[in-house]
Parts: structure tokens; sequence; C-alpha cells
């Protein structure tokens, strides 16, 4: 993770008050954390820091676009992400349970590289559903996918019994009743 020291933010020096800072994310960011998925990504992200005295206030605002696989046929589609999420920074020597939106650091902490949150932030804006605008799908591959379902269902249909494992029977039952 040579290439994320570019998202250290050293509050060290700053006086206490708000500050801000903005980052461009690329495809090269994701490939720092492994995530291969995002094929291409310009993401703008604009981090306004509010110093105090005992604390710090990190509020993320990010706005801009992913490339990734259709869930549909698989072609890529651009996908638009954006957000705003917050950080809370506390400075302390004592055992404490970080949680999503608070971060313990130890009082000689000079410097946070802030890449980590952001990614963590990217992932959890990202939709659920990434798939083209109704018609803009490879058509190609939706017509494979329609004629492959319907033979499916005619062979169940045909055999009228299908090797169910036992553990999932009753999920399957509810299934046919469903059905009806």
């Amino acid at each position: 993770m040579n290439n994320l020291s570019d998202f250290n933010i050293k509050f060290e020096g700053l006086k206490q008050g708000t500050h801000s800072f903005e980052f461009d994310i690329d495809r090269a960011f994701f490939e720092e954390f492994d995530c291969f998925e995002y094929k291409d990504s310009s993401i703008a992200v604009g981090l306004e820091l509010e110093k105090q005295s005992t604390i710090m206030v990190l509020t993320f605002d990010f706005l801009g676009a992913v490339t990734v696989p259709c869930d549909r046929c698989l072609d890529d589609v651009e996908v638009e992400i954006s957000g705003e999420e917050k950080l809370f920074v506390k400075f302390g020597n004592e055992e404490y349970d970080e949680t999503e939106e608070i971060l313990m650091l130890p009082i000689h902490e000079y410097e946070l590289n802030v890449a980590k949150h952001i990614y963590e932030f990217m992932n959890v804006n990202m939709p659920q559903k990434r798939v083209h605008s109704e018609g803009l799908c490879n058509s190609e591959v939706i017509d494979r996918l329609n004629r492959v379902a319907p033979a499916a269902k005619e062979i169940e249909s045909e055999n009228n019994e299908i090797d169910v494992d036992p553990r999932w029977a009753s999920l399957y039952d509810i299934k046919l009743n469903k059905n009806k």
C-alpha cells in the first residue's frame, strides 16, 4: 500500500478549526485493496476535517462513477456513486472498542491515513443492483438466458422428480406451492 501515502493527513500541525482536503479515486486506488471488480472509476472525494482539542470530526463527501460488470449480462456498466459519511477520531491510550463511526488513536499519533476509510465508504454506498437501464443489456446474452431458463423448467416437469438436498427440501416445497 505504498501508493496510498497521498491519503495521509498530518493533523499534528493543524490549528483547531475546519480544514479541507480533496482526493481523486481511480482504478489504481481500488487495486491497492486487491479489488479488481471495479474496472474503472472516477470519483471525487472531499474531506472536511474539523479539529478540536480532544476529537476530530471527518466528513467525507464523494461523487462519481464506477464501471463494473452488469449483474444481468456481464457487460460493463457505469454506476453512479455518491454519499456522505462521518468519522469521529478520539485520542487516548485507554482500551476502546472501535465502531464504524468512532476511531481511537493513541495520543502520540500525528497523522492518519484515510484510504481504508474511503474504500469502506465506497463499498458501503455502492448500489446492490448493478444493471443496465432497460433495453441496454447485451441482447445476445439475454436471449441465451431466456432459452436456458425454460429448458430447465421443461426437464424438471418431465422428470417430476428432482434430486433435492434434504436440507433444502422444505424450502423447495414452499417454492413449488407458490408457483401453483
